[in-house]
């Protein structure tokens, strides 16, 4: 009994010490890179789409797909993986504005992680892309 308890601590020691993901606001064509299989969203936070509704209507940001009552957030994103299946890199596209740059990373990050979105070929780099789409009314 103590060797099953003693694994999943194991297990939660090494992902604790693998190395953060790099996320990275940049201007970029993902497009010829191999498409993830959005399987779902499982893992995205409806806080996510509200503080994205804020930043838009407060005029603090202009988010991509916001029209007056309406956000329809359509985006494009590159992941890289490492051997081991970790994510390695994130690339969100740039808005000038760092705060929803990173609450969309994050939430891709989370749904990546979390198995929202799977590579179903191989990539030889280990580059892929995906797209986060949804819709946000008042």
């Amino acid at each position: 009994m103590k060797r099953l308890l003693a694994l999943p601590l194991l297990l939660a020691t090494i992902a604790a010490t693998a190395p953060a993901p790099k996320v990275e606001a940049v201007t970029g064509d993902w497009s010829s890179l191999p498409a993830l299989q959005s399987r779902g969203y499982d893992h995205l936070n409806s806080n996510v789409m509200q503080r994205l509704w804020e930043l838009a209507t407060a005029k603090q940001c202009k988010i991509p797909g916001y029209s007056l009552r309406k956000l329809d957030l359509r985006l494009s994103f590159a992941v890289q993986y490492n051997p081991d299946g970790s994510v390695a890199r994130l690339l969100v596209p740039t808005m000038a504005c760092p705060e929803a740059e990173g609450v969309i990373a994050g939430a891709i990050l989370e749904m990546v992680q979390g198995g929202d979105y799977r590579r179903t070929v191989t990539s030889p780099d280990g580059w892929y892309q995906g797209a986060l789409t949804f819709g946000y009314e008042a």
